[in-house]
């Protein structure tokens, strides 16, 4: 009993890093490679997406991870 209390701590914090990681998904934007928080493309009228990043204007949003 005294080996799982001395372990406690450790495997909480593991559990706790391990729940944050997972909640905020990783996306990259394909034409720059940069990891963003936050998609970087924004639709336009014409239903086409306009990249941030590059400029670019896109068929399909190039972030992927979401």
């Amino acid at each position: 009993m005294k080996r799982l209390t001395k372990w406690l701590p450790l495997l909480a914090a593991l559990t706790v890093a391990t729940i944050a990681s997972a909640a905020s998904p990783k996306m990259v934007c394909n034409l720059t490679g940069k990891e963003v928080k936050k998609c970087c493309c924004e639709t336009q009228k014409d239903g086409k997406f306009l990249c941030k990043l590059t400029g670019k204007t896109l068929d399909k949003c190039c972030c992927t991870g979401m």
